[in-house]
C-alpha cells in the first residue's frame, strides 16, 4: 500500500558538492600566489626528472616502449611526461615549504603585485 502523498516527506535537499578544480587550474592558482617561484620549482624537479631518467638509461636501464628507438633524451622526456603527476604533486608540496623560507618569503611579498591579477 502507498501512503498518501501528504504523508511523505519533502524530498532532500542534495547539496552539491563543488567540482574538484583540475590539475593545471590548481597549478594556475599556485603561480598567481607564489608567482615566479612556482615555475622555478616545476622546472627545476622536470630538469632532475629528465636528467634522472637518461642517466637511468645510460646506466643500462633499457625501456621498452617507442621512445627506446628515438634515442636516449627522447626516451628520457617520454617517461618523464609519464611520472608528470608526481612531479606536478612534488611542486604543490615544495613550493609553500620554500616560501616559508624568509629571503625568499621576502621577494614574494615585495613582488607578488607584479603577478597578481
Amino acid at each position: 500500500m502507498n501512503p498518501p502523498v501528504s504523508d511523505t516527506p519533502p524530498p532532500a535537499e542534495v547539496a552539491v558538492k563543488p567540482a574538484k578544480p583540475s590539475l593545471m587550474a590548481r597549478f594556475k592558482t599556485l603561480l598567481l600566489e607564489y608567482g615566479p617561484l612556482a615555475l622555478v620549482v616545476n622546472y627545476v624537479i622536470f630538469g632532475l626528472a629528465i636528467v634522472g631518467f637518461y642517466t637511468a638509461i645510460q646506466f643500462g636501464f633499457e625501456p621498452d616502449s617507442t621512445g627506446a628507438k628515438a634515442g636516449s633524451w627522447a626516451a628520457a622526456y617520454a617517461a618523464s611526461q609519464v611520472v608528470k603527476p608526481l612531479r606536478l604533486a612534488a611542486v604543490f608540496v615544495l613550493t609553500p615549504l620554500i616560501a616559508r623560507i624568509p629571503p625568499v618569503a621576502r621577494f614574494i611579498e615585495r613582488n607578488k603585485h607584479k603577478w597578481s591579477f
